[in-house]
């Protein structure tokens, strides 16, 4: 359901979070651009049962450093290590079984670009905040109920990232990651474009694989 662009305000947050928190078919939920409080954005998240992207609060304002490494090759292995892990057998097996991989891939993309353009970057974490990012996008909401499986994902992920890190030092970091983004973590990911916009021009095995190829390298590297 889109509802992008509208002024439902508050009062039909509200009426809409009591809608879904009866019963809701959704899948996804779009109320990007609707001018509303923080609040009422909180609520839709508690209530809602499928994916809700909302616009964030405040723009973000991207640190330098960041912007180097964005524009640098630094972030585009990153990106590739990333996209290795998730296409492994193993990166498949760890995370959500039911879930879009691809979608996971570009949240986690997303997730970390939104991040580093919030706090400093030390280069010594990146593979530990690219494999947290991995891991938060695999819940399903902004807030962390860590199951066994998840404990089990969390020492999985410390231990490829290869440079010392426990499955504690994850955990820690996934929530530090989540108090950050809040909210931001639910805005829509150029994938949720490519796969709205399939929908609607029709689509074979062989054009989306294409173009989510193309999307791949748009994401990675800024100058494509």
């Amino acid at each position: 359901l889109s509802l992008r662009d509208n002024v439902i305000g508050d009062l039909g947050a509200q009426a809409l979070a009591s809608a879904l928190a009866v019963n809701s078919p959704l899948q996804e939920l779009d109320i990007w651009n609707n001018p509303m409080s923080k609040a009422s954005k909180l609520g839709l998240l508690v209530s809602a049962r499928c994916k809700v992207f909302v616009e964030p609060s405040l723009l973000l304002v991207q640190p330098v450093s960041w912007l180097k490494l964005a524009d640098g090759r630094m972030r585009a292995v990153l990106f590739e290590w990333i996209a290795q892990l998730h296409t492994s057998t193993h990166g498949q097996l760890a995370l959500d079984g039911n879930a879009d991989p691809q979608d996971l891939l570009f949240r986690t993309f997303s997730y970390l670009d939104t991040y580093f353009s919030s706090s400093a970057v030390q280069t010594t974490e990146l593979q530990l905040m690219g494999v947290v990012c991995m891991l938060v996008a695999s819940f399903p909401n902004v807030t962390l109920t860590w199951s066994q499986r998840h404990e089990e994902v969390a020492m999985w992920l410390a231990m490829v990232s290869d440079s010392g890190y426990t499955g504690e030092d994850v955990k820690e970091a996934a929530e530090r990651v989540t108090t950050l983004l809040g909210v931001k973590m639910l805005k829509p990911t150029p994938y949720t474009f490519l796969r709205r916009y399939l929908r609607k021009t029709g689509w074979t095995q062989k054009s989306f694989s294409l173009a989510n190829y193309l999307l791949e390298l748009a994401v990675m590297d800024r100058a494509f």
